[in-house]
């Protein structure tokens, strides 16, 4: 029996990803292929799931605060999808990994993530991504919405007790707010923004008008910015036009409204 022409393009884009673990020179050439089991899991705050996995050679991994792990999510049909998390924290001692993952909205990755249980199996790819802490900046802004907070509280939690850091969070209610594992420090101010009932997810209203209004320290920073892409756009050039340059920027489109993610996890690129 001849099967479905659009089964077998999943399976060819699914071998190709593959192919390019772990190839020199390729996007791929530092992550490897994990077969990971769920350990823990359970909601961290409303609208957020927390799991925990483990691998029996996770010993070896290595990665940067900032960076994710691919979930290779299996479809009804038996053919992969892939959906990025940023690793929250890693335990070596474990060993495991924590992500944490915004429940906004639905497909299969958070579908995965709901129904995920102590015992199942998920393979992943990784670590990857570069977007992880600047250590030549006088300072650092994070700007996120719930999709972004996991990385920006790793790397907060990784940059040094004397680094100036201001972080600029969105969320839907108090209940939502999590606080970066760090000793208090005078150089650390995290702003909340809470949509209650006044915004939706995706809108740019509340993140673009905190930027906007904002005192930034005149010596050289840097911004991370991770939210949803048309939010991440806006304040891409609002920041510009605050007199950041490109350089001082790392911006991460993590969804776009109103559209699933593509099959290799990045958010649709509008028309």
């Amino acid at each position: 029996m001849t099967e479905h022409p659009l089964v077998d393009l999943h399976r060819m884009a699914a071998d190709r990803i593959l192919d390019m673990v772990g190839q020199a020179g390729g996007p791929l050439a530092d992550a490897s292929l994990w077969h990971l089991e769920v350990v823990d899991t359970g909601i961290l705050a409303p609208g957020m799931q927390r799991i925990v996995v483990t691998a029996p050679d996770l010993d070896g991994f290595r990665y940067t605060p900032g960076q994710d792990l691919m979930l290779r999510v299996p479809r009804p049909d038996g053919t992969p999808i892939n959906r990025r998390y940023t690793i929250r924290r890693f335990d070596p001692v474990s060993p495991a990994i924590t992500i944490d993952v915004s429940l906004h909205g639905a497909g299969p990755g958070t579908d995965w993530i709901r129904r995920a249980g102590v015992g199942d199996h998920i393979d992943a790819i990784g670590p990857r991504g570069k977007i992880t802490p600047r250590s030549d900046a006088a300072w650092h802004l994070f700007v996120a919405d719930e999709t972004g907070l996991p990385g920006s509280l790793a790397m907060i939690e990784a940059l040094p007790a004397t680094a100036t850091i201001l972080a600029v969070f969105e969320v839907d209610a108090p209940e939502g707010e999590q606080a970066p594992d760090v000793a208090p420090r005078a150089q650390l101010e995290i702003r909340w923004l809470h949509r209650l009932d006044r915004s939706v997810p995706g809108d740019k209203a509340l993140l673009h008008r905190a930027i906007a209004e904002l005192a930034l320290p005149e010596t050289a920073g840097h911004a991370y910015v991770a939210a949803e892409s048309a939010v991440v756009r806006d304040l891409q050039a609002l920041l510009i036009e605050r007199g950041l340059e490109p350089g001082q920027l790392s911006a991460k489109a993590y969804w776009r409204r109103g559209l699933p993610n593509a099959d290799h996890g990045e958010p649709t690129r509008p028309d």
